[in-house]
């Protein structure tokens, strides 16, 4: 089982070649955040049901999220990262190894809703244990 402290949501990522933070950790600290809700929704398996790769939690796009995502895009675009697709909300929680070879299910659960009021720069490395994530900055919301 994954250690829960390892569970996010990536709202953006930058690739693998990032040089330094410093540019990214300035352009960041330029967003305004305030303190909102996210919903969690149902388990599901990416990225479908027929040929899963991994299962992760839908979140619901508020206004909040959406309107994070949409800073943080822009504020890096002003540094020269451009996104590579759309922002997907979800929490993964893990991936195969070996996928199943059938069709995996959606699992229903009950909306659970929890308080975001800050949000983080991370450096994921990849191992042959699977990623180690490295929080590299701290953006906290205006209270």
């Amino acid at each position: 089982m994954k250690n829960t402290d390892e569970f996010h949501m990536t709202i953006q990522f930058l690739g693998n070649d990032c040089k330094t933070a410093e540019p990214i950790i300035e352009a960041l600290k330029k967003i305004r955040l305030t303190p909102f809700e996210i919903e969690m929704g149902n388990a599901l398996p990416f990225p479908n049901s027929l040929e899963p790769r991994g299962v992760w939690i839908e979140c619901r796009l508020t206004s909040e999220l959406k309107k994070l995502a949409e800073d943080i895009q822009n504020a890096i675009k002003g540094i020269g990262y451009i996104s590579d697709k759309p922002f997907k909300a979800h929490i993964t929680l893990g991936r195969y190894k070996h996928p199943p070879r059938q069709k995996i299910k959606e699992i229903e659960g009950e909306p659970h809703k929890f308080d975001i009021k800050e949000f983080y720069l991370v450096e994921s490395t990849l191992t042959p244990k699977g990623p180690v994530h490295k929080k590299l900055a701290t953006f906290t919301a205006l209270i």
